[in-house]
């Protein structure tokens, strides 16, 4: 009978942590993506393309993009995130922090992580060497921003369209190539399930390798040695082969 509760209580555990850290996750990125994608409806169909939800070759990998608006002064790309409590960094560093309460957990920078968003599409769009690009985070949760240090737009929701139309200035395309490059984004956009299953993998498995080579004081860009370091914000592992690296990570 023992045997049987603990097997119980096992199998209970299992399944909240599989719901906790796989399933919940997912939920809270798919209502912060349709916040914005529902913002995003409100912009002028006759001088805006609004795209969402695109996954998109970056060399041998993919990349998932959460909304593209395209429009005369170029391209928006928009990284959409859905936290609770304070945030907390900055642009050039690797991680960010959520604090609740007392508790504190790191999450990955989101202007570094559009970046890559950016260059692949970018890549996608080779042809068009002269297309301006405009990368905004949007946090779309009940966090708040905190001693976040960026020049770039990071901002809440209610901000979004604003932002969109402050920047939207120049005349660079006309709609018929705004039309030109949501074909071409559309044309290249992966929407099968397995790819999507693929790039879900792909990401995990990213994120597995770096924290092993964090804990190994290994840098995960450049594999060179990380070392100790004082800084205006106190003690941190730097790439010992700065400046040409530039990769940090906040001693906890």
């Amino acid at each position: 009978m023992e045997f049987v509760i603990i097997i119980i209580i096992l199998a209970v555990y299992g399944i909240s942590y599989y719901f906790k850290n796989r399933i919940t996750p997912k939920i809270k990125g798919s209502i912060g993506e349709y916040k914005v994608a529902s913002k995003l409806k409100r912009l002028n169909q006759k001088e805006y393309i609004v795209l969402n939800n695109i996954l998109l070759k970056n060399g041998k990998l993919t990349t998932q993009i959460d909304h593209i608006v395209i429009s005369q002064s170029g391209i928006f790309v928009i990284e959409t995130k859905n936290y609770k409590g304070w945030i907390h960094g900055h642009q050039n560093s690797e991680y960010w922090t959520q604090t609740i309460y007392k508790h504190k957990s790191r999450l990955r920078n989101p202007i570094k992580q559009n970046w890559v968003h950016v260059f692949a599409i970018k890549k996608n769009l080779s042809e068009y060497k002269y297309i301006k690009y405009f990368p905004i985070v949007v946090f779309a949760g009940d966090g708040e921003l905190k001693n976040v240090t960026t020049t770039l737009p990071v901002i809440y929701t209610n901000k979004l369209i604003r932002t969109i139309k402050n920047l939207n200035v120049d005349k660079n395309l006309t709609y018929e190539q705004m039309e030109m490059i949501s074909n071409k984004l559309l044309e290249n956009n992966i929407s099968d399930r397995k790819s999507s299953k693929n790039h879900s993998s792909q990401v995990k498995q990213q994120i597995n390798e770096r924290n092993k080579k964090e804990k190994q004081r290994i840098c995960p860009k450049c594999e060179n040695q990380l070392i100790e370091k004082s800084g205006k914000y106190g003690k941190f592992y730097g790439c010992s082969n700065y400046p040409k690296c530039r990769y940090t990570l906040k001693i906890k």
